[in-house]
């Protein structure tokens, strides 16, 4: 049994190009998600780790953090976002997927409001939305060069 695709999508599929453009996006998005994720995981290994203020303990605390399981997890989903990122440089223009990394700070606003609860202002919130409207002009821009 085959999906069902409505018209609009079957009609990117038909074009070869515009095939490729929403695949490339797909990729970036997902690389760059996983990057957010990855800083997230960061975030909640050091939270257990604990600050460092005495710059003299840095290399042992650092290499506790080492240690700790979501500080690895963070590494981790982050080389992998590293590798997938490999692959959007090999397909799309620098200069149209540098821009789109500024999503993932999108994400960690979000993530660090809901999941961390970190209160956020509203113009962190004004900045998102800038920044939302930048990656629509820079994609749209990517979308005009196929």
């Amino acid at each position: 049994m085959q999906p069902v695709l409505n018209s609009s999508f079957r009609w990117v599929l038909d074009q070869p190009e515009r095939g490729n453009m929403v695949k490339d996006i797909i990729l970036i998005v997902f690389s760059v998600t996983l990057a957010a994720v990855g800083q997230f995981l960061l975030k909640l290994g050091m939270l257990k780790v604990g600050r460092i203020d005495d710059l003299t303990k840095a290399p042992s605390i650092l290499f506790s953090a080492l240690t700790n399981p979501m500080v690895l997890a963070g590494l981790t989903v982050f080389g992998i976002s590293a590798l997938s990122w490999l692959l959007v440089l090999s397909r799309v223009n620098l200069s149209i997927a540098y821009p789109m990394v500024s999503l993932g700070y999108v994400a960690v606003v979000f993530f660090s409001h809901f999941i961390l609860k970190e209160h956020i202002r509203p113009i962190t919130i004004a900045g998102c939305l800038f920044i939302g409207f930048g990656v629509l002009l820079i994609a749209r821009g990517m979308q005009q060069m196929q």
